[in-house]
């Protein structure tokens, strides 16, 4: 004779219920689990009376004046236990990151002219998480390609569309300003004439190809300017200013700390062109956690004092 257990499919069973059921086999009496649960006791025992439809099953018996499981019930006393500690186990928030104790590198992927926001995060780090390092990587044309696949915690970068797996916010806006010698004779008449009179420092770390949007803007005025040096990192940029007639156009932020170490003077540029905004961003798979979060506030906040001291 073939014997089949009855299971009540899923979509039938109230999580409620199996709470009473545990009470229930463990206490083996509804007054008493009227009591722990907080419920009367007819509440209790209707709640038995749907626990055996859905079961098909008696669950716990009259003895006497004591309730006893059937086998189904017993079974049920030793499952059901593990069962809700990880349904609770799953529903429950997650741990909180504490930085005090956390060990771990966060890995950054951001342009090279966002140097001087690194010390501003990583001294706000350090006071709270004195075992937590930073690891930054230069940004490339495939840094969200490596986002979604995990190699990066934060990724700093020119605003861009989200895709599906990338979710930002924007950190701030920095104009373009042109730097030179604090006595540079350009300054003195500033004009688009002045401003492509002199040899200009390009900073990139790949060879240029085509012309970008300072060169577009400038053009549209009848004016180009000659490029004299093409350097990889913007401080390499600052002491060929300071020694040079060399100019160099960035975005403000980039030399927020080196203007003053050189010397530097600035001026806005001679003709129009939007600022260049900046957002960070996180993987939308594995961005929400504790730690990610906690890592990405330190950034926002950097960020926010930088564009107000700019």
């Amino acid at each position: 004779m073939e014997f089949t257990l009855s299971i009540p499919p899923l979509s039938k069973v109230d999580l409620n219920l199996l709470v009473v059921l545990d009470v229930l086999l463990r206490e083996k009496s509804v007054g008493r689990a009227a009591d722990e649960l907080n419920l009367t006791s007819s509440a209790v025992s209707h709640a038995l009376k749907r626990l055996r439809s859905l079961f098909d099953n008696e669950l716990l018996v009259r003895d006497g004046r004591r309730m006893v499981p059937t086998a189904r019930g017993q079974s049920l006393s030793e499952t059901l236990p593990i069962l809700l500690a990880q349904v609770q186990s799953t529903l429950a928030e997650p741990q909180p990151f504490d930085p005090s104790t956390a060990m771990q590198t966060f890995r950054l992927a951001a342009p090279d002219f966002i140097s001087p926001l690194l010390p501003r995060v990583l001294k706000s780090i350090a006071e709270q998480a004195p075992s937590v390092s930073v690891q930054v990587f230069t940004f490339a044309p495939t840094a969200s390609f490596d986002m979604q696949t995990g190699r990066y915690d934060a990724l700093i970068a020119p605003s861009f569309r989200q895709t599906d797996d990338l979710r930002g916010i924007k950190l701030g806006a920095w104009p373009w300003v042109t730097f030179g010698r604090k006595d540079h004779s350009a300054f003195v008449d500033w004009s688009p004439e002045s401003w492509a009179r002199f040899p200009h420092v390009l900073v990139s770390a790949s060879a240029p190809s085509g012309r970008g949007p300072i060169d577009q803007a400038a053009s549209r005025l009848g004016v180009t300017r000659k490029i004299g040096a093409i350097v990889p990192h913007f401080s390499m940029a600052a002491p060929i200013l300071a020694e040079t007639d060399m100019l160099l156009v960035v975005p403000s932020v980039a030399m927020h700390d080196l203007a003053a170490v050189y010397g530097l003077a600035q001026r806005s540029l001679p003709f129009e062109i939007p600022s260049l905004s900046f957002s960070l961003f996180h993987s939308a798979t594995n961005g929400d956690e504790p730690a990610s979060r906690w890592f990405r506030s330190h950034i926002e906040d950097a960020a926010r004092a930088l564009v107000g001291a700019d």
